[in-house]
């Protein structure tokens, strides 16, 4: 026989069931908004961080700067001729030269020095020097011929500045591309005003 006091068990067993689903929604619904706040958060969190970065300036190291600004100064002195007749020291130099032949152009550019052409070979010279990792010969070259000719001072700045920055001398670097912003002539006025910017 069902008593008042079974179904009043029966009827609070229930009201439990109830009441426990209920908290179980609760909790759920509670853990989700947190959950959901800590997403939110988390995300607003790398989005700024990643545009941070992505504003803030790159800067690149001395040997990276060194090698996107860097190429060979353009063979002006023999250009290369597909004739037959026997080529001088100096045009096989610059032939060597233009075919990334460092060690043999370097060879012959110094056989070749006379006394008329010898500022222009000193400036081939430099440049073959820094293409072969010899950066202190180059900047020695590059320092002591520099007042040679006017015709060639942008020149030698400018290999001489990028030589400057190949040694992470910075300060020499930036020193000597002010000086080059100031000349006349400026066979790469575009380049020395922006390294000069990324250096300063």
């Amino acid at each position: 026989m069902i008593t008042d006091d079974d179904i009043k068990i029966v009827a609070a067993h229930k009201e439990y069931e109830k009441g426990k689903i209920k908290l179980q929604q609760i909790e759920k619904k509670n853990n989700s908004l947190i959950s959901k706040k800590w997403l939110i958060a988390a995300s607003v969190l790398v989005i700024v961080s990643l545009s941070g970065l992505l504003l803030l300036p790159s800067e690149k190291s001395s040997d990276e700067l060194f090698a996107s600004y860097f190429e060979p100064y353009t063979n002006v002195i023999a250009p290369i001729s597909r004739s037959d007749k026997k080529k001088s020291t100096l045009e096989i130099a610059f032939k060597n030269y233009e075919n990334k032949e460092y060690v043999k152009a370097l060879n012959g550019l110094e056989k070749s020095i006379t006394k008329e052409n010898k500022t222009a070979l000193h400036l081939y010279i430099a440049v073959t020097n820094l293409k072969l990792e010899n950066t202190n010969k180059a900047i020695a070259i590059l320092e002591k011929k520099l007042n040679d000719s006017n015709n060639w001072k942008d020149k030698y700045l400018w290999y001489l500045s990028l030589a400057y920055l190949k040694e992470n001398k910075t300060e020499k670097a930036i020193e000597t591309l002010k000086t080059l912003s100031k000349e006349v002539n400026n066979f790469k006025k575009v380049e020395t005003l922006s390294l000069l910017k990324k250096l300063e």
